[in-house]
């Protein structure tokens, strides 16, 4: 009986939560990124869809016309515990990237014109 309550129990849906993230952006991780999205509807265990805005602070020094933040948003897909799959927009540019949730793990976002750009993100 213990068995079927405990399948039981796994079975349910999960409740919609928040995801806090950090990250860096950039090939020399100039720039920092932070999000906190909210899970769309409730996912498996397998996947989860969250969404939300997206911040980016420029930690070094902005030359001439640079700006030193940038907003947008994300779109992610949780992959179990760590792996992810997202789309970001900033400044009307749609980026798109797969990777690991960690700080030591490096991905690279694919940006168009930009071509590939480092992104490293983690759950804070």
């Amino acid at each position: 009986m213990h068995r079927f309550l405990l399948l039981g129990f796994l079975m349910l849906p999960t409740q919609a939560g928040a995801l806090d993230l950090a990250g860096r952006y950039g090939f020399a991780g100039e720039w920092e990124v932070s999000a906190t999205l909210i899970e769309a509807a409730p996912g498996s265990w397998r996947s989860r869809d969250f969404s939300g805005p997206l911040r980016m602070k420029h930690l070094a020094m902005c030359g001439p016309g640079e700006v030193s933040e940038k907003s947008g948003a994300l779109k992610l897909s949780r992959l179990g515990r760590t792996r992810y799959s997202a789309s970001l927009t900033l400044g009307g540019e749609e980026c798109s990237v797969s990777g690991t949730l960690s700080q030591d793990e490096v991905a690279f976002a694919r940006c168009g014109a930009q071509g590939q750009i480092p992104l490293r993100l983690w759950v804070k």
